[in-house]
């Protein structure tokens, strides 16, 4: 998913989030196979452990959501007061959208249309890839067989609350979503420059040791990490590693996805909120919804043309996405689907 920058690409690009922001960027291309510039997996990607998809419980209370040095659309700060929900501690695995989708012979947006917006190694940028959705994500000859306890891809926010309500869940709200990314921090965490702004950060970021941030991010204490990794390479959050498009260092071995849980979590628990896929929220998306954001409990305006998407992806980096961090906003169609998008899910208190 490339969920670009609303406001250095937005006018050109509509409602892309900093390479994140669900809409492919430059001209749409039709193909309908992998690239041939190299493996689009590789072969011990996945460690063949799927994860239990249980759900970590979030206290209520309030904090101050929103950046005063974000985009416009994530200004100004404001107070938000949450009722006590559940998340999931992982994102939703090929695995268990595989049991859903089995169970009720449900059939994907991507599958109705034939194509999935897709970024494919060595490529230009996303193209439409025919015959591609979640169980061959860069399309045909690709598969998920060694990937099933990776984030599921290639489905859209429909396929994503269709899911939820099929596990008896939902998906966050925005400011649920940001609140346990935070996990009790008072400050904005970027997985590009290693920077936090505010305070001590506590988010997840699961795999970024881009070469511009490793001597900042290797003397800073990172308390979401769970312990502090020695030596240079400290792999946080599964995002590109090096330059777009020329250099991705794969210094963790992946170029798409990263099994679920393989960094280390928040404070809160919570894995992968930043980085590795963005995740799809349940809030409809508005530029100007933190100008008149109810106090209590916001879920977003009551009707839109795009879904709001947090956290980043694998394909940022830090010369062409700044969308990794726990204040930045995309959005997208709900009915787009991207080969760097999936979710996870949240839950009532009363949940059982």
């Amino acid at each position: 998913m490339k969920i670009m920058n609303k406001h250095a690409i937005a006018l050109a690009m509509t409602l892309i989030v900093a390479v994140a922001s669900i809409l492919p960027i430059g001209p749409v291309k039709e193909a309908g196979a992998r690239s041939n510039n190299g493996p689009g997996v590789r072969p011990n990607n996945d460690n063949g452990e799927i994860p239990e998809s249980d759900l970590i419980y979030v206290t209520g209370s309030s904090f101050a959501m929103g950046y005063d040095q974000a985009y416009e659309d994530g200004r100004p700060v404001h107070e938000v007061t949450l009722n006590p929900f559940y998340i999931d501690r992982y994102e939703v695995t090929n695995a268990r959208f595989r049991e859903f989708v089995d169970a009720p012979g449900y059939v994907t947006t991507a599958e109705h249309g034939g194509y999935c917006w897709a970024y494919l190694e060595g490529a230009e940028d996303f193209q439409r890839i025919l015959g591609a959705y979640w169980r061959q994500p860069e399309g045909p000859g690709s598969s998920i067989e060694n990937r099933l306890n990776h984030p599921v891809v290639c489905v859209s926010w429909h396929d994503a609350a269709a899911y939820a309500a099929w596990a008896g869940k939902r998906l966050p709200t925005e400011a649920e979503w940001e609140y346990a990314a935070r996990a009790g921090a008072d400050d904005h965490y970027r997985a590009d420059t290693g920077e936090h702004h505010g305070g001590q950060d506590h988010a997840t970021v699961a795999n970024d040791h881009s070469p511009s941030s490793k001597s900042h991010r290797n003397n800073m204490e990172f308390h979401a990490m769970g312990a502090q990794q020695s030596g240079e390479n400290q792999v946080r959050a599964n995002i590109w590693q090096g330059t777009w498009p020329d250099v991705n260092h794969l210094d963790d071995g992946f170029f798409y996805t990263a099994p679920v849980g393989g960094f280390s979590p928040n404070d809160w628990g919570v894995h992968d909120m930043i980085g590795n896929v963005w995740e799809w929220t349940a809030d409809w998306y508005a530029p100007d919804y933190y100008l008149n954001s109810p106090a209590s409990n916001p879920s977003g305006p009551d009707s839109g043309d795009n879904r709001v998407a947090r956290g980043g992806s694998w394909f940022c980096s830090p010369n062409y996405c700044g969308a990794y961090s726990t204040h930045y906003r995309g959005a997208s169609p709900p009915d787009h689907a991207f080969n760097n998008v999936g979710f996870r899910c949240a839950a009532d208190a009363d949940y059982e």
